[in-house]
C-alpha cells in the first residue's frame, strides 16, 4: 500500500489518468503499478514524452497490456460528455484488489 492508493481508495476512485516523463521508464511503471492496485489505467498519449527512442514502445505496451492511451482530447471529451459519478463499488466493485467485480 501507498499514501497515495489509501487517499485514492478512500475516495472511491477506481481509475488513474496518467500523463509526465519518461514515458518509457516512469509512465510504464506508474501505469502498472497502479494495474497491480487494482485501478483502470488511461495514459495521455499526447501528454507524455521521453528523451529515448522508446516512447511509442512504450505507448503501445501500456495499450496493449495494462491500460488504455487515448488523446488529451478523448479524455476532456469523455469528461464534459460521458463521465458519470456513481456509488462507490457500482461499477468495479470492492471486494478484490485487481478490480473484479463483486459477485451477484
Amino acid at each position: 500500500k501507498s499514501y497515495l492508493d489509501e487517499k485514492l481508495k478512500e475516495q472511491g476512485i477506481d481509475t488513474v489518468v496518467i500523463s509526465g516523463l519518461w514515458t518509457d521508464e516512469c509512465i510504464l511503471s506508474t501505469a502498472y503499478a497502479a494495474l497491480s492496485r487494482g485501478y483502470d489505467v488511461v495514459v495521455v498519449g499526447d501528454a507524455v514524452g521521453t528523451a529515448t527512442a522508446n516512447g511509442q514502445k512504450a505507448l503501445d505496451i501500456v495499450n496493449g497490456t495494462c491500460g488504455k492511451v487515448l488523446t488529451t482530447q478523448q479524455v476532456v471529451d469523455y469528461m464534459k460528455n460521458e463521465f458519470k459519478l456513481g456509488e462507490v463499488g457500482a461499477v468495479k466493485g470492492t471486494s478484490h484488489p485487481d478490480g473484479r467485480k463483486d459477485p451477484h
